[in-house]
């Protein structure tokens, strides 16, 4: 019995980094998901500054994400990974510590409340920036070869119930208990992660020795032109492009077609919403029987077409049943993607390069969904009034998923194209080698 569930979690370190990863994801979580019912029923209710306090603050988690991530990778790769992961979250602990202590102690207005919220948003954020190409690092080293995928499709599982979790528990635990015991949760979830880091075993001398270690800016450099010049990072990269920017106009029209166009309740909106979780988890049970007949580049290629004809067939407006079956579907695929990230950047990526590498992924996707958002948002009121002036009878708001769905598909196809190419040269190169070879042997 005790082989058999050590066999499950992979090993006693897979084990402990993957709980780790699940306490800090967390605490990330339901402080984001707390700060933002915070804001809308407490500090800013009846505030006309309102809107402007919840761009702050998603503002402050997003920034780092763009201008930190890329330069902690760097970071990541000249240090002890191991060490990197539990000084993020000891800081994290701190940072909220030393929040709920002048919070409780100090009589602060409004706007002192909200400036130490963006502060702890932000630090937090950058504290993340760092801690999770260290785990990419360290994984490398963790994870078999052969079970890279399974140990992915475990991290995703316990990610998207993290997900559905916290978004729940962070507003729940402010309503009953008030702010401060609701971010005492945050605290009690990195201290937690930073123990079962510092737990794992034959880790700390996993760092690249100091011989190999290139100057700061020289690294950076270097790990910018690997993640470009590799055929399967590339094709990672443009691939989490597409996701983004169709990932940041659904976030504007998603809800307002939902209401607008399908005519939906709460309830049945509530419902949509549930199948894409409840997708990812199916998917993350059932991925290794999913990839049989397909390699991982393939699949991350065929997941982006998928999730684009889901959201295409979502855009025409279907009946109910069909548009939860449609996101569910969309969630499916969405799982898939995610999971074979890991597994492709662990194969592609030498040792010394992981934390630079997987660094890049984390800016790519916030400016593309960044700009999908403002796209959209800004060019959504010009939309329904030139169709207005036009006299013309058009979903804007369907239209809008469309265009985006449409990105998706042209994006895998092309992708897939591409892959193919690749793929026949490199056939066509084996083959010449070994006519090669036979030739020589002839002679």
């Amino acid at each position: 019995m005790t082989n058999k569930f050590a066999d499950f979690f992979i090993g006693r370190n897979f084990s402990l980094l993957w709980l780790g990863q699940a306490l800090s994801s967390f605490g990330e979580f339901v402080f984001e998901s707390t700060v933002i019912v915070w804001l809308v029923t407490d500090l800013f209710r009846d505030s006309a500054f309102l809107p402007s306090a919840v761009g702050l603050a998603v503002a402050a988690s997003a920034l780092p994400r763009v201008l930190v991530a890329p330069l902690a990778g760097a970071w990541v790769d000249r240090l002890t990974p191991l060490y990197v992961m539990i000084t993020a979250d000891v800081i994290r602990v701190i940072n909220f510590v030393v929040f709920i202590l002048i919070y409780s102690l100090s009589e602060l207005d409004q706007m002192q409340v909200l400036s130490g919220v963006l502060i702890l948003l932000s630090l937090n954020s950058v504290a993340a920036q760092f801690f999770n190409p260290s785990r990419q690092a360290i994984m490398q080293v963790v994870i078999p070869p052969a079970r890279r995928v399974e140990a992915s499709a475990k991290a995703m599982f316990s990610l998207t119930g993290i997900s559905v979790i916290s978004a729940s528990s962070g507003p729940a635990l402010f309503v009953m208990v008030g702010p401060v015991w609701a971010l005492l949760i945050n605290v009690l979830a990195f201290a937690g992660s930073a123990l079962c880091i510092a737990s794992t075993r034959g880790l700390r001398n996993k760092v690249v020795p100091a011989h190999e270690r290139p100057s700061f800016w020289a690294g950076l450099w270097a790990g910018l032109r690997f993640s470009w010049g590799h055929a399967s990072i590339r094709t990672l990269l443009i691939g989490v492009a597409l996701y983004g920017f169709s990932l940041g106009v659904n976030n504007v029209a998603l809800s307002l077609y939902a209401f607008k166009t399908l005519g939906l309740s709460p309830y049945e909106y509530g419902l949509i919403l549930a199948a894409f979780p409840v997708g990812g988890l199916i998917a993350a049970l059932l991925v290794k029987p999913l990839l049989r007949s397909l390699s991982i580049r393939q699949a991350f290629t065929v997941a982006i077409l998928c999730m684009g004809a889901g959201y295409l067939g979502y855009s025409l407006n279907p009946p109910f049943y069909l548009a939860w079956a449609l996101m569910f579907s969309c969630g499916v695929f969405f799982s898939i993607f995610a999971i074979v990230q890991g597994p492709m950047l662990q194969e592609a990526v030498p040792a010394g390069y992981m934390g630079r590498v997987s660094a890049t992924i984390t800016p790519v996707l916030a400016i593309a969904s960044l700009t999908g958002t403002l796209v959209c948002s800004q060019t959504l009121n010009v939309a329904q009034r030139l169709t207005a002036h036009l006299d013309v009878q058009l979903d804007v708001y369907g239209g809008y998923i469309f265009i985006a769905a449409g990105l998706l598909l042209l994006g895998g196809g092309l992708m897939l194209l591409g892959q193919r190419r690749t793929d026949s040269a490199v056939e066509g190169g084996l083959l010449a080698k070994a006519v090669g070879q036979s030739a020589s042997r002839l002679k």
